[in-house]
């Protein structure tokens, strides 16, 4: 297993800086989650700890050696891309074992490790078939199958379930937390759903334009993300503007009970699930109403402001609702969206 220490790491592309981090790290077997949106930065993060980006400056530890300038082949890493990037014309073998002769000679260690492995995810019985020949669940299982086979101390995953439907990266995340718990490794994950991050992270670091800008336990983040864009990101809160006068908040809803003491201009994070449907002080017209295989998920505004809710049933659009906080939300300092 790798811990990983990153200070000072730059990247830009043209006058586009893409990666600005003074210092972020990832403790020794931990699983780590990044999250953000397309062009954050994530990839090029991730890349960068494999040694296939050179940054302009800054340095890279693994276990508290400096990597950065460290080929690829040196990091002890196993790396599953986006696009899987398996061979066509080579088998499920071939894929698998590409290479590792010259990190394994022996070829009944190969042998073994590939039986391993391929019981392990369930790919035996494909060993002779190509990519072409398999569903993308199974390329998925040899991707991982290759990146594990080296028994790499520092796993990076690079929005590995995109291409999977809902059922499957459910499936593949699970089957990921499994091959920790049996190989023990350092893992380090990027993905734009947070669904993924929770299933998996130990801890979730938000990225924004090329910054991780919050960082923590997936619930503690959740209750606290520090920071109004992890807040939107993580939890679709609803951001409201207030000025804040100790444990109160005055905003365009009245007056708002505050988690903790704030002062001044702050933005109010209303988390759907401390808003109660049903009965309370506020009042307000719904505008939205949708279904994602759970609660129903409201939108309903109250003035000029549209909050997010959680109800079991559906409401009609344009139902009268009151609404009432379950829970004091956090004031957020304005200049952090």
């Amino acid at each position: 297993m790798q811990a990983v220490h990153v200070r000072d790491l730059t990247k830009r592309y043209g006058e586009r800086t893409v990666l600005d981090l003074p210092e972020w790290s990832v403790e020794e077997g931990e699983r780590y989650v990044i999250v953000g949106p397309n062009g954050s930065g994530k990839s090029t993060l991730v890349r960068a700890l494999a040694g296939l980006v050179s940054p302009e400056r800054g340095t890279i530890e693994l276990d508290g050696e400096p990597a950065h300038d460290k080929p690829p082949h040196a990091r002890s890493i196993g790396f599953v891309f986006q696009g899987l990037a398996l061979w066509p014309h080579l088998s499920v073998r071939g894929n698998i074992l590409l290479g590792l002769d010259k990190q394994v000679p022996d070829a009944a260690e190969r042998r073994t490790r590939l039986d391993e492995l391929a019981e392990e995810l369930r790919i035996a019985e494909f060993l002779d078939r190509r990519p072409a020949q398999l569903s993308g669940g199974e390329r998925q299982r040899v991707a991982l199958a290759r990146a594990l086979v080296r028994r790499p101390r520092l796993l990076l995953l690079d929005e590995p379930f995109s291409d999977l439907d809902a059922r499957l990266r459910r499936t593949t995340a699970r089957l990921v937390a499994r091959l920790h718990e049996r190989h023990p490794m350092t893992i380090v994950l990027i993905t734009h759903d947070r669904t993924d991050a929770y299933l998996l992270a130990d801890r979730i670091g938000v990225m924004r334009d090329g910054r991780i800008v919050a960082e923590g336990a997936p619930g503690a983040l959740a209750r606290n993300p520090g920071s109004a864009f992890a807040a939107e990101f993580l939890s679709d809160a609803s951001l409201v503007e207030a000025n804040a006068h100790g444990g109160e908040a005055r905003s365009a809803l009245g007056p708002i009970p505050l988690a903790e003491s704030a002062e001044g201009a702050v933005l109010v994070a209303f988390r759907p699930d401390e808003i109660s449907v049903g009965e309370g002080a506020l009042t307000g017209t719904v505008v939205g109403c949708e279904f994602a295989g759970g609660p129903w998920h409201l939108r309903v505004a109250v003035g000029d402001t549209v909050l997010a809710a959680r109800h079991e049933d559906r409401i009609e659009l344009g139902a009268e609702v009151a609404l009432a906080l379950t829970t004091a939300p956090r004031a957020l300092v304005q200049e952090d969206r």
